[in-house]
């Protein structure tokens, strides 16, 4: 039995990064598919979206992704929107979040939800000085042995602290 090419259609729901790229990944995989996508807001993107005010680039949802490794930027190459990226400046490299009502750099090497230098973590305002020696204590926590799934928050706190994960982690990874 032969499929015929009018009953070759894929239909893709939501309009948002995945359902784009999983229609884009389609049609490159094979060119002959009907992929219709289907989205029920009035533009396309899901949460991610971008605004002009007031001179300023404002970022609704995640603003950035990592280029250690190449694969988003080629996506953004084979999509068309590899001139529409904005490069990080230098100047301003680094991630904020608010702290009792003012902005705090996060310490420098707090990279991937743990700390990889000591002086910067002692010296953050955005931990208690015991919020500190817990989130440092982090390679004495045992490993866990339930083997069920765990959620980002229940693992960070439980390997680094309730006060890292609620004033560190949370809002870093609210933002990605």
């Amino acid at each position: 039995m032969t499929v015929s090419d009018d009953s070759r259609r894929v239909a893709v729901i939501g309009g948002g990064i995945t359902g784009l790229v999983a229609a884009c990944r389609l049609r490159e995989l094979d060119s002959t598919i009907n992929v219709v996508l289907y989205e029920a807001a009035d533009r396309l993107g899901g949460i991610l979206q971008t605004e002009n005010g007031d001179g300023y680039l404002i970022e609704r949802a995640a603003d950035m992704f990592t280029t250690r490794e190449p694969w988003a930027r080629e996506l953004c190459e084979r999509i068309g929107f590899a001139d529409q990226l904005i490069p990080t400046n230098s100047g301003y490299r680094g991630a904020y979040v608010v702290h009792r009502g003012r902005l705090q750099r996060v310490p420098q090497g707090f990279v991937l939800m743990r700390p990889t230098e000591i002086g910067p973590t002692l010296t953050t305002p955005l931990l208690s000085w015991r919020g500190k020696l817990r989130l440092l204590a982090e390679p004495l926590v045992r490993r866990r042995t339930d083997p069920a799934d765990e959620s980002l928050a229940s693992f960070a706190t439980r390997r680094l602290g309730r006060e890292a994960y609620t004033n560190l982690i949370q809002p870093l990874i609210g933002g990605i």
